[in-house]
């Protein structure tokens, strides 16, 4: 569902299409993207020179903060962050340090602490337990056994009697026995310096502006960068719609001046020896277009009927209607950012 929101209005000449690497296809230069794509999903790589790292956040959180700042364009970073609490790591954990979170926002880069959750208890048999039941993002589960594994043999770490994954549906449960006679708080810290469960992300949101210029940009200027994308898009798209509903418009008016003389456009037709020629003489005696002219040409005989003609007013009435408001959408940008807001909403 989210994908076809990615794709949605591509059709309507929203988005600019380019060659792709062979040259035997086009492809679109960007999305239309109706969600915010970029923070939503994060982003990680590595390209010559330049490296990006963008965490992925919660779709509510990101529609508010885009509306709040459609609503207050001098909203500041701290507004935004009102909304935005932080990344939303699919994996779980805990982030730490509110002010150096603040400051990968407002910048573009920084780092900021992720832990993953993990709890001492007690089970059935009265055998104390540290579970892990969340793991920092990009975290190999496989891997942190591995590391937790090492460490005992290293006698690194001492006091466990057991390590196993009981993990299951998607949901993380690593589960590490204790002798009776481990420190269990001491062990869980020991595990959070020495093991990857805590470990640090790193933002580095870079990012193409305009598909040619990288930039670090803030989570402001990464919002405005959608906001802006979205004006374009719904602009294009109102465009699309307009000259459509113009083009239908203008044959349905050719359709009503042949029902309004329909005798003399019979006339005119059986007059005339060729379909060119019958053409050329409807758009002379009428004051037609080429394309009204083959409209009429192609015309069944039941749209003589009361009830088809009606159809045919009521459309045109209806189009009329449609390219006002399409019209007064393109003069007004509040009804764009409306619009994009709705569909936010939405």
């Amino acid at each position: 569902k989210i994908a076809e929101e990615m794709l949605a209005d591509i059709n309507k000449e929203t988005v600019d299409f380019r060659e792709n690497y062979d040259g035997t296809k086009q492809e679109p230069s960007v999305l239309p993207a109706k969600l915010p794509n970029l923070l939503l999903n994060g982003q990680l790589g590595i390209a010559v020179g330049m490296a990006t790292n963008i965490p992925p956040h919660n779709l509510g959180e990101l529609i508010d903060a885009t509306i709040h700042q459609i609503d207050n364009p001098d909203a500041t970073v701290d507004d935004l962050l009102q909304y935005v609490q932080g990344p939303d790591f699919p994996t779980g954990g805990i982030i730490y340090g509110k002010e150096s979170l603040r400051t990968a926002y407002a910048t573009g880069r920084g780092g900021v602490v992720v832990r993953g959750v993990a709890e001492i208890i007690e089970n059935d048999k009265g055998k104390t337990q540290i579970v892990i039941s969340e793991i920092p993002y990009g975290l190999n589960k496989a891997s942190l056994i591995e590391k937790i594994a090492d460490l005992y043999k290293e006698k690194k770490i001492m006091g466990i009697s057991d390590l196993r994954d009981e993990s299951a549906r998607g949901v993380v449960k690593i589960v590490i026995d204790l002798k009776r006679d481990a420190f269990p708080k001491k062990l869980l810290n020991q595990l959070f310096k020495l093991t990857p469960l805590q470990g640090s992300f790193n933002f580095n949101m870079m990012a193409l502006i305009d598909g040619i210029q990288p930039r670090v940009l803030g989570l402001q200027d990464i919002i405005q960068e959608h906001i802006k994308h979205r004006q374009v898009v719904v602009r294009r798209r109102t465009e699309y719609e307009l000259r459509k509903a113009k083009d239908r418009a203008h044959i349905l008016d050719g359709l009503k001046i042949a029902l309004d003389h329909i005798d003399e456009v019979i006339k005119t037709i059986r007059a005339s020896e060729t379909t060119d020629e019958a053409q050329a003489n409807l758009i002379k005696q009428f004051n037609l277009s080429e394309l009204q002219a083959k409209a009429i040409l192609a015309m069944q005989l039941r749209t003589l009927a009361g009830l088809e003609r009606k159809k045919i007013e009521d459309e045109l009435a209806e189009l009329m209607k449609l390219i006002a408001e399409l019209e007064l959408i393109l003069a007004d940008e509040k009804r764009v950012l409306t619009i994009i807001k709705d569909e936010f909403k939405e």
